[in-house]
């Protein structure tokens, strides 16, 4: 499989990204928990040139989170569709982990951040790299 698929909850929005990616990151940053709603946010980071948004571009919303990072969602059923992370990964699509449609081992996470942020409840795995 070099093809990944994903997209929202109801279906209405799609995308598709090529392999091989940047990487996968586990971040446990307070901003990634309170705009996933989750203890903590798991993204594959895709290279632009990459990335094709093949359905429902035109009902997809976008809330500006900094200056140079946002976080596009579905209007209707709000899943979140990509992010764009301008401090960190300026140059690749930020995709929520649990959007992708068929998932492989290709996709587990490789790295943690922000690990010293993270809620009291959530573990950190001790087979994934901690990057500070």
């Amino acid at each position: 499989m070099n093809r990944v698929k994903g997209g929202c909850y109801c279906g209405s929005v799609s995308w598709e990204f090529d392999l091989p990616i940047m990487t996968v990151v586990k971040c446990h940053c307070a901003m990634c928990r309170k705009l996933q709603g989750s203890d903590h946010s798991a993204y594959v980071i895709v290279p632009k040139e990459q990335f094709l948004l093949t359905k429902g571009n035109e009902a997809i919303a976008c809330y500006q989170a900094t200056k140079v990072s946002h976080k596009n969602f579905f209007s209707s059923c709000e899943s979140p569709t990509h992010l764009m992370n301008g401090k960190h990964f300026p140059d690749e699509v930020v995709l929520p982990l649990g959007l992708i449609e068929n998932y492989t081992d290709v996709l587990a996470p490789q790295i943690q951040v922000y690990t010293s942020e993270k809620s009291s409840w959530s573990n950190i795995h001790e087979d994934v790299p901690i990057i500070s």
